[in-house]
């Protein structure tokens, strides 16, 4: 039995990318405060008891509608959003994506801000705005420390140091900074909303 002080039984909740390395952490949390929740993700799987996963790309408008009438149809609006679909470069992406700024592939950048960004701001769009309709709601977007200090090269110089290599590219610091200030305008835009 969950907390009372922390008990959200009866609540929805949406996680984007919820089944990934700190999506799954999320789901697992709500459900276990006793939120219904629904996991976006297009990566399918198991899913702990009270977690409902739906196949979706978030940088997708047609499949996140899809999803939110099928949300809503089963539990009603949602009461949550937890932006947290995301893109980086994986430590054994090829030596393009993790190479030098001036070579780093302009297709690696559009797919990083397309899921951080887009993705995000679609997700605001059609389940913030089905929060607003309702006049409640709290949205959750994960960012990084990276959206508000560049990386610093050194730290990855044990790798170049192994003959490996490596720079951390820059599309992650971009998108994660433009997600921060995508929170603040919609904090303000939908602060008389009662969707915080």
């Amino acid at each position: 039995m969950p907390d009372p002080l922390f008990d959200l039984s009866g609540r929805v909740a949406v996680v984007t990318g919820g089944m990934g390395q700190l999506g799954a952490i999320y789901t697992a949390g709500l459900a276990e405060r006793g939120m219904r929740v629904a996991s976006l993700d297009v990566v399918a799987g198991a899913t702990p008891e009270g977690v409902r996963a739906i196949a979706c790309n978030v940088t997708d408008r047609a499949a996140l509608e899809d999803a939110l009438a099928e949300i809503e149809a089963e539990w009603g609006t949602p009461h949550l959003l937890v932006n947290n679909a995301g893109l980086d470069s994986p430590p054994d992406a090829p030596a393009e994506e993790v190479g030098p700024f001036e070579t780093y592939p302009e297709s690696s950048f559009d797919a990083v801000l397309d899921v951080n960004v887009k993705g995000a701001f679609l997700c605001c769009q059609v389940i913030g705005g089905a929060m607003a309709r309702e006049g409640r709601g709290s949205i959750i977007n994960v960012s990084s420390i990276y959206g508000l200090l560049s990386p610093v090269q050194d730290l990855y110089a044990f790798r170049r140091e192994r003959g490996e290599t490596f720079v951390k590219p820059v599309a992650y610091s971009v998108s994660k900074s433009a997600v921060l200030n995508l929170t603040r305008y919609l904090a303000t835009y939908w602060a008389t909303a009662g969707v915080r």
